[in-house]
């Protein structure tokens, strides 16, 4: 039963893609619909500008809409395909403003502040110099890392998806991830920070 509904999903979904490269306008919204939020936080993580988020949703689509006839659904996945181009407007973006910076991992929706000027606990204050620390290990991080770091922990997606994004071999994301988590912990230990089993945490999730 489950492998039935599993099939019938995947091509309810093939015909959805069919009908958008046949240029229908509801399967375009109904599209747009289902990814955008995903592309948004994408933009956002990389580029940490509201705005500039909204330009790479827009962007993306608008790519993938005018290059609909050549996506291939037997060779990866729409959404994957989104990200691919969408990770291509950063990157453009980031070379014709010469800086790549992505905040730290799971932080909140309103944007990529990590000091709390609130009052609160104890324990709150010092999550959020943790935070503040982190953020600034990750803008030491040559781009390739910054970029799997992001993919991996802020976005959620597994090893296998980031290296068909990044056309590179899966092995080649995990040592990627381990240099990534090596170097921000050496940076994260030279200012102090003797809580190695924080990066422990976040790689768990």
């Amino acid at each position: 039963m489950t492998q039935k509904k599993l099939s019938e999903t995947d091509q309810s979904y093939n015909l959805l893609i069919e009908r958008w490269q046949n240029d229908d306008a509801d399967a375009f919204d109904e599209l747009y619909s289902q990814h955008s939020p995903a592309i948004y936080r994408l933009g956002w993580a990389m580029l940490q500008q509201t705005q500039a988020a909204e330009d790479v949703v827009q962007e993306t689509f608008l790519r993938a809409h005018n290059a609909r006839h050549r996506f291939d659904p037997s060779r990866a996945s729409f959404g994957t395909w989104l990200y691919q181009i969408a990770l291509n407007y950063c990157r453009s973006y980031l070379r014709r403003k010469r800086l790549l910076t992505v905040p730290w991992l799971h932080q909140t929706d309103q944007g990529p502040d990590v000091a709390d000027s609130r009052p609160g606990p104890e324990s709150k204050a010092l999550h959020s110099e943790y935070q503040r620390m982190l953020w600034e290990a990750v803008q030491k991080l040559s781009p390739p890392l910054k970029e799997v770091i992001t993919l991996h922990y802020y976005l959620e997606l597994p090893a296998v998806e980031i290296a068909e994004m990044l056309s590179c071999p899966e092995g080649t994301i995990y040592s990627r991830l381990h240099n990534a988590r090596r170097r921000l912990a050496e940076t994260l230990t030279a200012k102090g920070l003797t809580t190695p089993e924080m990066l422990e945490a976040q790689n768990a999730h």
